[in-house]
């Protein structure tokens, strides 16, 4: 969500950030789902940039569903942080698996790597919202 927020020097983060506001697009004339979730409520209250965090919670008014954290949620982010996924990541991904996501999109290049590492033991794809718009064009 706070891709197309950054400082858009590189052009790797002008691509990720056109990709985020082509996704939203979507989602606003209801091409596409979005999911919102307590852990992404939590981590939006903590941006210290508060014009990020006002436009940041009205983009995800979008979302076409919510996710509470929960027992599952909670007790499969640890496993996921057994993997060696970061705690915020690992909820992120538990609440991801929680609502039957068909993709769970990040920028954070070490997310990604260890996503593809342990493909296997996560339950939903992990991508690069890049590599998720080409993948809707092909």
């Amino acid at each position: 969500m706070n891709r197309p927020f950054d400082e858009p020097s590189q052009f790797r983060v002008r691509a990720e950030a056109a990709a985020v506001l082509e996704i939203l697009q979507g989602v606003a004339m209801g091409e596409y789902g979005m999911i919102s979730s307590a852990i992404l409520d939590w981590e939006v209250s903590k941006n210290p940039y508060p014009h990020k965090q006002f436009e940041i919670q009205k983009i995800l008014t979008l979302a076409t569903s919510y996710i509470d954290q929960g027992v599952n949620i909670t007790t499969r982010a640890r496993a996921l942080c057994a993997l060696g996924f970061r705690s915020y990541d690992a909820l992120h991904l538990a609440s991801a698996e929680e609502s039957a996501a068909n993709c769970f999109l990040t920028t954070d290049d070490k997310l990604l790597k260890l996503a593809a590492k342990h493909s296997e033991d996560i339950n939903v794809p992990v991508m690069n919202p890049v590599q998720w718009i080409w993948n809707q064009m092909t």
